[in-house]
């Protein structure tokens, strides 16, 4: 914002749009540290709404993402300082499309400069599957922050909304804020759809043949929960998520948890015996159906919002465009009800062979100077306490925190983008300080984004930095090698404690920390045993 502000003025009406916040109950914005940032917070400061900037944009609204999704609430706000920040932002705003998570971007106008043309344009928001919407300089902020909130909510999208310029902005207070405004909507979208009646029945026809169905929910159906359980319950149904939506189902007896290739095996031969499986907002990706052989008999049905979804990633018997808790009442409504797969034998095998933690490993050889990530793991969920948020970032270690930490329920994980995992982690904390909020990220993305960790730092998050590090050299290529960075000095370098963790004994420092009244954020450097647990168990299954 430095290019369009005057004399230290945010370049918006901030009152007006500070209020607007408070009136929706949004209690933070998001941006990025600037000469700009002590005057926004001033304005904002009157409202309650508290200033909260990262280092980077795309580390802010990976911020942003992740307060939403840990606090339940409405949308977070992400103000971007300035018109070519909208580029850097880009991966976090893709990761917020790709996870369904609803923010709203406020980047200001664009500059006269013929150099930042492209940067500025809010086609680049557009390409990755934001909502944009440009603000003409008549309408009131106000307003416009109440309806962008309701179409996040409502579509479970990033909106972003470009400002006018400051002289031609409505600057006065918008005593309408949070109401229904008789201006023409930012955006002309259609509510949510509703499944046609007839495949409504359809579906019900499906269900009620079904022996052993199962439902698959992904991300797309993480407030639907209510309405599956009811659904599930009528028709005999079996319940299991994708990773993205794990946690979901927690507590539900007929869980069968993550699906796919971290499937236990008892429960992937659950799955593999269903002959009708519903997807609900789930993408049905190779992890999510085992590389399409997670239930080879079943009929398929895929439910989603997004009409690009259906069939995108596997073969379907039927696709319905629809929103899945209004569908799945729907369906309920006209299925009789059935035992299905709920029988006492599935239940007890549930029970008692469910869960990764009920199953045995036999521990890779351990240098000594390594420890098996499964161990830790393990380890670190028996110490932690229960009410915990997990942030877990995407990529080929995902795999042990996906299978060994537990989630209390979906609103407390988040499955972050590549690079994304550390300020996402950030996020939760500082939405829920009433949990423990804990992050794991491989050493590559610790050392690209050691930036957030002078955030937390600076932010007093209450956030347990988990960093598996499989390897001790750096691979050029050629077999030439150099030794890693030292990550425990460059945390410290950012204000941020670590341990160094190569046995279970290691962590006993851990306990001090976490009964420790203060807040601050620990870095838990573990040095893991290369392990591929899982690619394993999918060779011996003979569906690699």
């Amino acid at each position: 914002m430095s290019s369009h502000s005057v004399h230290g003025e945010p370049a918006f009406p901030a009152a007006a749009f500070g209020a607007a916040l408070a009136s929706l109950g949004i209690a933070d914005v998001f941006t990025t540290a600037g000469e700009d940032t002590a005057a926004l917070a001033a304005a904002l400061a009157p409202q309650r709404v508290r200033l909260v900037a990262a280092r980077h944009e795309a580390g802010a609204v990976a911020m942003a993402g992740g307060s939403t999704l840990a606090s339940g609430r409405r949308p977070a706000v992400l103000v971007l300082p300035a018109s070519d920040a909208l580029a850097v932002a880009l991966p976090g705003i893709l990761d917020a499309v790709t996870s369904r998570t609803p923010l709203l971007v406020f980047t200001p106008p664009t500059r006269p400069d013929p150099d930042d043309r492209i940067l500025a344009d809010l086609t680049l928001a557009d390409a990755v599957g934001a909502l944009t919407y440009d603000l003409p300089g008549s309408r009131p902020v106000g307003s416009v922050v109440a309806e962008a909130a309701r179409v996040a909510e409502e579509h479970r999208l990033p909106v972003v909304v470009r400002l006018p310029d400051t002289q031609t902005c409505g600057s006065a207070p918008d005593s309408s804020a949070g109401e229904p405004h008789d201006a023409e909507p930012p955006m002309d979208l259609m509510a949510a759809p509703m499944a046609d009646p007839a495949v409504v029945e359809e579906l019900a026809q499906l269900l009620s043949r079904a022996r052993r169905p199962v439902f698959l929910a992904g991300r797309g159906s993480v407030r639907a929960r209510a309405e599956l359980e009811a659904l599930a319950e009528q028709g005999g149904a079996l319940l299991a998520t994708s990773a993205a939506a794990c946690g979901l189902f927690t507590g539900n007896p007929w869980s069968l948890g993550i699906a796919g290739v971290l499937a236990p095996p008892d429960m992937a031969e659950l799955l593999a015996a269903a002959d009708v499986v519903m997807a609900w907002g789930c993408s049905l990706d190779a992890w999510t159906t085992r590389h399409g052989q997670m239930a080879p008999e079943a009929r398929l049905a895929q439910i989603d919002l997004d009409p690009a979804a259906l069939g995108l990633h596997q073969r379907i018997d039927i696709g319905v465009l629809g929103d899945c808790a209004r569908t799945a009442h729907a369906v309920q409504q006209a299925l009789p009800a059935q035992d299905g797969y709920r029988t006492q034998a599935v239940r007890h095998r549930i029970a008692t062979r469910g869960h990764w933690h009920d199953i045995g490993y036999q521990p890779m050889l351990e240098p000594a100077d390594r420890i098996d990530p499964r161990t830790l793991t393990l380890a670190l969920d028996a110490v932690l306490p229960d009410q915990r948020t997990l942030t877990v970032e995407h990529g080929h270690l995902m795999g042990h925190p996906l299978s060994y930490l537990r989630s209390p329920d979906a609103g407390a994980f988040r499955l972050a983008g590549s690079r994304l995992g550390l300020a996402s982690g950030i996020g939760a904390a500082l939405a829920r300080p009433d949990r423990l909020a804990v992050t794991t990220l491989g050493l590559g993305s610790a050392l690209t984004t050691a930036a957030d960790l002078e955030s937390a730092a600076r932010l007093r998050a209450r956030l347990l930095i988990v960093v598996y590090d499989e390897d001790q050299e750096q691979h050029l290529g050629e077999g030439t090698t150099e030794q890693a960075a030292d990550l425990t000095l460059i945390a410290a370098g950012h204000g941020c404690p670590s341990i160094v963790v190569r046995r279970a004994a290691d962590l006993s420092p851990l306990a001090d920390w976490l009964a420790a009244p203060e807040r601050y954020p620990l870095l838990l450097h573990a040095h893991i045993t290369p392990c591929r647990w899982w690619a394993d168990q999918l060779t011996d299954a003979g569906t690699s």
